[in-house]
């Protein structure tokens, strides 16, 4: 499996770092609000690895970190050992995961791999199949990546994107449960671009986000993102 796309230079992907982003063809889900979702729908062209190591070796000093980001990385076969090769670079690793192959994560965070950890918080355990457009998702594999993160020494954070269809103040309360304890999580404000799997979803107010991130606050750290 070869990366569909590539973002030469990101100030956004990694906080205070200059980055490049790979971007997976693969995903097990299928977000309504995805914005990648022309990237997980249809078969882009891929990208020979080969090629991306030798244009990141034109970068070594002039970018701080590459960021491993989908569709979902931790479907690649590859991803390992294509990590370690990225990293005996010199760069910082940074993956974004919706957490559904615990057994990756942790192998990746045993091995030394990951600098820093984004992954993707959908909702409360009873809306998170609708979220995630995942009828069969596992949360027990949600639950276990939650709790490696949460006490594996990596910085990471959690991060949900938040849409009117599908976030309540009830589905923020229950989803305090999954995730209290956490070192952060930041609220991301939804934008209906093109691309995005499926139209017509609605933003979260200002208003409401603020009252969501009251909510989380007193058992984890919030902020809000893009608001």
């Amino acid at each position: 499996m070869e990366f569909v796309g590539i973002d030469k230079f990101s100030l956004l992907d990694y906080d205070e770092k200059v980055s490049i982003v790979l971007f997976s063809p693969a995903c097990n889900f299928r977000c309504p609000f995805c914005h990648n979702g022309e990237s997980v729908l249809n078969a882009n062209t891929p990208i020979p690895f080969e090629e991306i190591l030798e244009f990141l070796k034109s970068r070594v000093g002039l970018i701080d970190a590459v960021v491993f980001t989908g569709g979902e990385p931790t479907l690649m076969a590859e991803l390992k050992n294509r990590i370690k090769k990225v990293k005996e670079l010199g760069f910082l690793i940074k993956l974004d995961t919706n957490g559904t192959h615990p057994n990756v994560l942790e192998d990746l965070i045993n091995e030394g791999l990951l600098d820093y950890v984004a992954m993707d918080v959908k909702n409360s355990e009873k809306m998170y199949a609708e979220t995630a457009g995942c009828p069969g998702v596992n949360i027990e594999n949600i639950k276990k990546s939650i709790e490696i993160l949460k006490n594996s020494g990596v910085n990471y954070e959690f991060r949900t994107t938040l849409v009117k269809e599908f976030h309540t103040e009830e589905s923020i309360r229950e989803m305090r449960d999954l995730v209290k304890g956490a070192k952060k999580i930041y609220l991301q404000k939804f934008v209906d671009r093109e691309g995005v799997i499926r139209k017509g979803l609605h933003e979260i107010s200002l208003e409401e986000a603020i009252h969501f991130k009251n909510i989380l606050s007193p058992l984890i750290p919030c902020e809000l993102r893009g608001y």
